[in-house]
């Protein structure tokens, strides 16, 4: 009987030190987390946004890499899972009071999680939002000769000095000058490339236009033609397989739409983003330059001879680092309600029933409207309202 009873004294006890573990161990999350946002709320609201137009993407099984391993199970990703997460999660300013409520972790501890991941074990790259006084410094490291919109916020990528990524930039950039471009992609993009850079094996739509539908003056500010993707999109890797570049911003701007993000983001509901890239200037990186030799400017599988003039290809992926965010807003977010938004969020999440919905409602009503019955019901009911 002491025996047993020494045994269950000792399995109690180890109980009780695994239960102080796990605790200490979320204490140490929400601390973490709560820091991180009070340090930079909106270079963390942007990450968030891009994370979350990835994860409401048609594309998430390709675009949302990395992929949250806790919503991985036996193998599969449970998208529905993590949107319902998604959906749980208050605005960042809401988080921040309630990471100071002591249960905060037994009512929300699965967004905590998530945001965790996201925030604090996602270390090989941070955003860092860039005051409007720099603003200037930075667009001009390039310079552009036709008018392009200003973006409304800019963010500087910093990544770890330790890491994998970095540590092959400076390798491969030591003993190279350096030259700064612009990239355009879809909102769903750019969480991949966050954390995985400008891949191009994902380049499948070259970056220079038919010239005789990219006239300079379609880009001036307020003329935007958002169309023009479509006729860019006829030409797959003209001048060569590799990642895409412009010296001119408005070029790659109409390859940014804008898309949905984090419905509660501060930097706003609809957004897009333009990469301003730093590139190594190395025989892989092709322009025209009149100093250099032909093969500088043509890829050896490009279809469409020499890359034209403002225009880059970039044939290696370690040569082509992005440095800045370009955003673009429309609308920033309203106040949270926690009631009456759960029908426009069902909404959101099934477009495509909506949209079959909405056009059953409108062949109804043509249909009631040409009917003699409908009309003479009509009547009766306003003739008994006393309308």
């Amino acid at each position: 009987m002491q025996g047993e009873r020494s045994e269950t004294t000792f399995d109690g006890s180890s109980q009780a030190v695994d239960d102080f573990n796990v605790t200490a161990k979320e204490d140490k999350k929400i601390v973490t987390l709560r820091n991180i946002l009070d340090k930079d709320r909106k270079g963390a609201d942007l990450k968030l946004s891009l994370f979350v137009a990835a994860c409401r993407s048609y594309r998430y099984d390709s675009c949302l890499k990395p992929f949250p391993p806790e919503f991985i199970n036996n193998g599969l990703k449970d998208i529905e899972y993590l949107l319902e997460v998604i959906d749980k999660m208050p605005t960042l300013t809401q988080l921040v009071q309630e990471l100071y409520d002591p249960d905060v972790y037994q009512k929300i501890g699965l967004v905590i999680d998530l945001l965790h991941w996201l925030l604090v074990e996602l270390k090989d790259i941070q955003i860092k939002s860039v005051p409007k006084s720099e603003f200037g410094a930075i667009m001009g490291c390039v310079h552009c000769e036709t008018a392009a919109p200003a973006p409304n916020l800019i963010f500087q990528l910093v990544g770890n000095p330790c890491g994998t990524n970095e540590m092959r930039w400076k390798e491969v950039s030591r003993g190279h000058k350096t030259l700064y471009a612009f990239h355009g992609s879809r909102l769903d993009n750019f969480h991949s490339i966050l954390h995985y850079g400008l891949q191009k094996h994902f380049s499948k739509v070259s970056l220079c236009p038919m010239f005789e539908l990219a006239k300079p003056e379609h880009y001036m500010v307020g003329k935007l033609i958002h169309s023009m993707p479509l006729a860019m999109s006829v030409q797959n890797s003209l001048f060569g397989h590799g990642i895409y570049l412009s010296s001119e911003l408005s070029v790659s701007l109409p390859y940014s739409p804008m898309g949905y993000g984090w419905r509660w983001s501060t930097v706003g509901r609809e957004m897009s983003c333009v990469a301003l890239c730093e590139v190594v200037d190395h025989p892989d990186v092709k322009y025209q330059d009149k100093e250099s030799a032909r093969s500088r400017s043509m890829a050896m599988d490009s279809m469409g001879g020499e890359v034209p003039d403002k225009y880059y290809v970039v044939l290696n992926s370690d040569l082509v680092k992005v440095r800045y965010l370009l955003v673009y807003n429309r609308n920033l977010p309203q106040a949270r309600s926690e009631g009456s938004g759960s029908w426009l969020r069902w909404m959101g999440r099934h477009k495509l029933l909506t949209f079959m919905l909405c056009y059953v409602v409108l062949l109804v009503s043509v249909g009631l409207s040409s009917s003699q019955l409908a009309q003479q019901f009509y009547h009766l009911v306003l003739k008994r309202t006393g309308l």
